[in-house]
């Protein structure tokens, strides 16, 4: 026999036990990761042993990254009726010769973005790696050696940063927080012990996820799935499911934005398993109401309708602690907001009495949003509500009301720096030229190109304003 044949035995038992262990706390637990640990936790308390589980323990363990933990926790799953790396019943490994050693990752010429994303979610994220940003292929500087970092900086940053982005747009903030993710890396590779790297890979899928928002939303969507998916992987190293599922929410958006919503349907729904191992019902919702936008694209509005039911439901699950990368979607007027974009693309897919009750509705949601909003909702979320609005009244024969909003669209783009605005604002102008020969609808458009060049030559909308005033 191979001399490697046992090791190789005990790699399978371990991974073996992992997903058994995985189905037990799914199926008959029915806990998250974070309630597993705590259980465990709890056990710890009650026999007076000194113990820290995490997330990360559970799923550390569950990926078969650890396959035989420490005999404290042996003895604390084994108190928690939970199977442990030695329990029977375990699929028993035959004593047939040695098999071939597993497969390597694939490589991105042989696996697909999304084949390999369903690979991260259930197994090892590694098979991501050749889809991750290099330095090569990135535009940010080596930091400073003498300015690294701490973990309580990139936090408050991060957080910094994410305010910029929601107030001025993804080019406000895309440079200097890749940036920042880039001087985070060496504090993470000296993390001294667990507890410490656990938090900092947090930290850093944060980043990364609002990093590959960013660039998202400047319009360079090759960088943004990059760096999205250096976050999925950061936030899987991590077990921080409530993470992974939103890193999926930013990558499905991406293929929204290319107009693929049933590559990005799969992505959301993907994201609906690490949301409901977390019990992150915000995650779910965001999950859900994008669902019922790429429903929408493909012209299905029974199942949009469906999920947008299923969307309200998991928000009324939710309690007051919120995730910091899921709070924007809870910000006032914030899913109203969405419904309307989700029923206006949904009316650009039929014609007649649907295509007007359905563009009606996108109307009245966007007014709707727009008087729930309260003072920490994103100008860029108010300026697509006015966007809308203007582009559904030029629709429908409204022109007073269109112009009205369409101008005010326009003074809100001075302080909004985002090619997903330009996008929108495109959209509007073609519907207005079609809408009506009066001249101030003309000026409007005349307006409207003179951004979307001025955009298109590197200058900001504020540098626009700023020449013309």
């Amino acid at each position: 026999m191979d001399a490697t044949a046992p090791e190789r035995r005990h790699r399978s038992t371990g991974l073996g036990w992992g997903r058994h262990l995985r189905t037990y706390r799914r199926t008959q637990l029915r806990l998250s990761r974070r309630d597993f640990a705590e259980l465990v936790n709890e056990h710890a308390r009650r026999l007076g042993i000194n113990a820290a589980c995490s997330e990360r323990h559970i799923a550390r363990w569950e990926l078969g990254e650890v396959r035989r933990p420490g005999k404290i926790y042996r003895h604390l799953l084994t108190a928690v009726g939970a199977p442990g790396p030695d329990s029977e019943g375990l699929p028993a490994e035959p004593d047939s010769p040695a098999r071939p050693d597993p497969p390597a990752a694939p490589r991105a010429t042989e696996t697909t973005f999304l084949e390999a994303l369903a690979m991260g979610v259930v197994g090892s994220p590694a098979v991501l790696n050749p889809w991750l940003p290099t330095p090569e292929g990135s535009d940010v500087e080596l930091p400073d050696r003498n300015a690294l970092p701490g973990l309580e900086s990139v936090r408050a940053d991060t957080a910094r940063l994410r305010e910029i982005d929601q107030r001025r747009g993804g080019s406000a903030v895309a440079q200097a927080a890749a940036n920042l993710l880039r001087s985070a890396a060496v504090p993470l590779a000296r993390c001294a012990d667990e507890a410490e790297e656990h938090a900092m890979l947090i930290a850093s899928a944060d980043l990364a996820r609002l990093v590959g928002w960013a660039y998202h939303d400047v319009g360079d969507q090759h960088l943004a799935r990059q760096y999205a998916t250096m976050a999925f992987v950061f936030a899987r190293r991590a077990g921080a499911d409530s993470l992974v599922a939103s890193t999926l929410y930013v990558l499905g958006r991406i293929s929204l934005f290319e107009r693929d919503p049933r590559t990005a349907l799969r992505m959301f729904q993907l994201g609906q398993m690490p949301a409901q191992d977390a019990a992150s019902w915000g995650e779910s919702a965001r999950l859900y109401a994008n669902e019922a936008w790429a429903h929408a694209m493909m012209g299905d509005a029974l199942r949009m309708r469906d999920a947008l039911a299923r969307a309200e439901d998991e928000i009324g699950r939710v309690g007051e602690v919120i995730d910091p990368w899921t709070r924007v979607f809870f910000s006032p007027g914030e899913f109203t907001g969405m419904q309307s974009v989700i029923f206006n693309e949904y009316a650009l897919t039929t014609h007649g009495r649907p295509a007007e009750r359905y563009t009606l509705d996108a109307v009245e949601a966007a007014q709707s949003s727009l008087r729930a909003s309260a003072s920490g909702r994103p100008e860029r979320s108010i300026l697509f509500d006015n966007i809308t609005i203007a582009t559904g009244a030029f629709r429908l024969g409204q022109i007073d009301e269109a112009v009205s909003f369409a101008t005010a669209s326009l003074k809100l783009t001075s302080k909004v720096e985002s090619r997903r605005v330009a996008d929108r604002l495109g959209r509007l102008a073609e519907v207005a030229t079609l809408s009506s020969p009066r001249s101030d609808v003309r000026d409007i458009c005349h307006d409207i190109r003179r951004v979307l060049a001025s955009t298109a030559s590197g200058r900001s909308p504020t540098d626009y304003q700023l020449a013309t005033a």
